[in-house]
């Protein structure tokens, strides 16, 4: 918003039409599923889902050339369907109680490269084979190690990893530097 009406992002002028869709999209999703406990959520709904279409609208317009919102929605419709995409429609009534949890991560699946050990679950300690109260051991930098004196820097610097899954006791007596 700017000047109390909607403004267009001007820096996703250069994606596809369905990109620009997608992205306003997300926004949209984050917003209503951050305030989806709020007691005025369809309030909320209804002035976000219009703010950001007509964001999107204007974008559209400056991008295609189209001048007027009026003829943005003339030509995609009033959704501002794309290709093979359109902008989310709006659900007014919501369940305050429905958490909107997803199993499956979806931003890992988009910048992760790998599966790093310590995003898995049921981890086992390293040295001891315990899969009780298993926590993370996390160091600054390698050359903190010390392999002549600690059982687990020589693990961490074998496995040339910063993180290393330890049981609780074992992570105490790392800390403690008992023998660890």
């Amino acid at each position: 918003m700017k000047n109390g009406s909607a403004y267009p992002k001007f820096q996703l002028m250069e994606n596809s039409h369905d990109q620009i869709i997608h992205m306003y999209n997300a926004v949209y999703r984050g917003y209503i599923n951050y305030y989806s406990f709020a007691h005025n959520h369809s309030r909320l709904v209804s002035t976000l889902h219009y703010t950001l279409l007509t964001s999107c609208a204007k974008l559209l317009a400056a991008k295609f050339k189209l001048r007027t919102k009026a003829k943005v929605f003339k030509k995609f419709g009033r959704f501002l369907s794309g290709p093979s995409s359109s902008f989310v429609r709006p659900v007014y009534s919501t369940n305050y109680l429905d958490f909107k949890v997803n199993t499956k991560p979806i931003i890992a699946n988009l910048f992760a490269t790998h599966k790093s050990v310590a995003s898995l679950k049921e981890l086992a300690c390293t040295l001891c084979g315990s899969l009780y109260k298993v926590e993370m051991h996390h160091i600054r930098k390698m050359a903190d190690l010390k392999p002549k004196t600690s059982k687990v820097d020589r693990t961490m610097i074998r496995a040339r990893r910063k993180q290393i899954p330890l049981c609780r006791k074992c992570h105490m007596e790392k800390h403690h530097n008992k023998d660890q």
